[in-house]
């Protein structure tokens, strides 16, 4: 099976019982995923087709052989079904495999590459545009963060920086990393230590090393380029022991911190960086709205691919319309995207996830470099790069207008306030691979906070619908095909087993694209294949 834990959503007042899989009674230990968020009160109507079922979240281990070769899906159908032993229907409202989830972010050669690497200050990749000088992208020509006045720093705002932890020897380490509020959803043995100790062949090159200090990183001796809100708090939070590899439950637990440390304004987080995602999961959407409802900013990384592969549409939580997606720009302005053979590119679309989504600048940024204390290099790269210019920027819209964002009446119109802010002040580039357009932190700090009834509240999120794709493998193996022949901008599949009466429904197809004929097309295709 290869999964061997469950992220499961119960009826609130129940716990967790032995059930059945087959003729196989299975025993279960459960422990709460997120409390604090569990425990929030739900706010506004969503609708019926997307809304959470109501319940709360727990991490469950059925004892369940490592070498079971029971489907994963099948699994969490069956803790629906039967409630998991509990009495009463509807008992358990969902369930969703605890994925190792993969963070592409190269090819193995380059892994290869960087084991063999010394502590030196690689220059900008040439074989993507190139600045005038190293930190190109704060002039007023990208970015204009060094238009800036000296003041807008960050101080007093609180980002929690999610990713595989920070090097304590840097010297780009924040000035008020708060280490006495970390956590760490990797390493069981030190919960409370968020420091990166990579190790092993498969390193991660020091992925939160080199965030964090393009996000709020102090000056490095030699080179002089700062992080771009360097006085503001930040909350290390490590959720991956490597880029490549994380579990849902590990951003799930972080969402959750974020949400508790919300119920004190003596560590209440303004915002949240994250340059990682992937696959949807329903609890990081529940997370997601909680976060939403308490007035955090979330930005986390579109996503990359080579050569589109093996996708450029937007990864999750980037794709939640809740959350500020960052995708990327180069030097001359181009999308990092489609870059064709042999080349990394972000993210984008579809289309309707781009109303909530922007641009910062890469490749060719400065990068700390993990275990090289006075080493920046100069070829920071990915959608991982341009997250922290865009939450670090929200940051410092936050220092410049805590006062009149305090007066809004609701939490979320904090967001939606920052966010119109960002939108407003991009650079209109004239493409939709930039959602709102491209980094401008100058203007967008020259933007006004918005009046509350100018505000409109996002959507709450859902990932059901995304989730129906990995019901059944025969979805999996035709989507891909569908989505590249018709140029749908999604498309689920899910398959009914067991048996059926004659004129029961027994497969279910739902596709979205821009054209009607194209989606009757792609559904009669599909049919046929399966």
């Amino acid at each position: 099976m290869g999964v061997q834990r469950f992220l499961v959503k119960v009826s609130p007042g129940v716990d967790s019982q032995p059930f059945t899989f087959g003729d196989m009674p299975v025993a279960v230990r459960s422990r709460p995923l997120m409390p604090s968020i569990d425990q929030a009160p739900k706010k506004g109507k969503a609708l019926a087709a997307v809304a959470s079922p109501p319940g709360t979240w727990h991490i469950v281990e059925p004892s369940l052989a490592a070498d079971s070769s029971a489907n994963p899906w099948d699994v969490c159908h069956e803790m629906v079904s039967q409630g998991m032993g509990i009495a009463g229907h509807g008992a358990v409202t969902f369930a969703e495999p605890d994925f190792a989830q993969q963070w592409f972010t190269g090819p193995e050669e380059e892994h290869l590459k960087a084991l063999q690497q010394a502590c030196t200050a690689d220059e900008q990749d040439k074989n993507f545009p190139i600045g005038s000088r190293n930190d190109w992208y704060r002039d007023n020509s990208h970015a204009d963060l060094a238009g800036l006045d000296g003041s807008a720093n960050g101080a007093g705002v609180r980002i929690a920086h999610l990713d595989t932890g920070y090097d304590p020897a840097h010297e780009s380490k924040p000035v008020n990393l708060e280490v006495e509020l970390a956590r760490n959803y990797v390493d069981k043995d030190r919960p409370n230590d968020a420091t990166d100790d990579t190790s092993g062949f498969w390193n991660n090159r020091g992925h939160g090393t080199g965030t964090l200090s393009i996000l709020a990183g102090a000056k490095v001796a030699g080179v002089g380029i700062p992080g771009v809100a360097p006085q503001a708090k930040v909350v290390p939070m490590r959720v991956a022991n490597r880029v490549e590899l994380f579990y849902n439950s590990a951003i799930a637990e972080a969402f959750n911190r974020v949400h508790e440390m919300c119920q004190s304004a003596a560590t209440a987080v303004d915002v949240v960086s994250m340059s990682m995602g992937g696959l949807a999961s329903q609890a990081w959407a529940d997370a997601i709205n909680a976060l939403y409802d308490a007035g955090v900013v979330v930005v986390t990384a579109a996503g990359n691919n080579y050569d589109n592969f093996p996708t450029h549409n937007i990864v999750y939580p980037a794709r939640f319309g809740r959350v500020i997606a960052a995708c990327g720009a180069m030097a001359d302005q181009k999308p990092y995207a489609d870059l064709g053979f042999g080349k990394m590119a972000g993210n984008y679309g579809p289309p309707k996830k781009m109303r909530t989504a922007m641009a910062a600048y890469t490749p060719n940024i400065p990068w700390a470099r993990f275990e090289c204390p006075k080493t920046v290099r100069f070829d920071g790269a990915g959608t991982s790069a341009a997250t922290p210019q865009i939450a670090g920027t929200a940051c410092l819209y936050i220092q410049a207008n805590r006062k009149e964002l305090a007066k809004l009446p609701e939490p979320w119109m904090r967001i939606e306030a920052v966010r119109q802010a960002l939108f407003k002040a991009a650079a209109k580039l004239s493409s939709e691979k930039f959602g709102n357009g491209v980094l401008r932190a100058k203007a967008a700090l020259a933007e006004p906070v918005a009046a509350a009834d100018t505000l409109k509240k996002e959507d709450e999120d859902s990932a059901s619908f995304e989730l129906l794709k990995v019901l059944t493998g025969m979805g999996l193996a035709v989507q891909g095909k569908a989505r590249q022949r018709f140029d749908l901008e999604d498309v689920a599949v899910l398959h009914r087993t067991g048996r059926l009466e004659i004129g029961e429904a027994s497969l279910l197809i739902a596709v979205s694209c821009g054209h009607r004929a194209a989606s009757f097309e792609a559904g009669h295709w599909l049919v046929n294949e399966i």
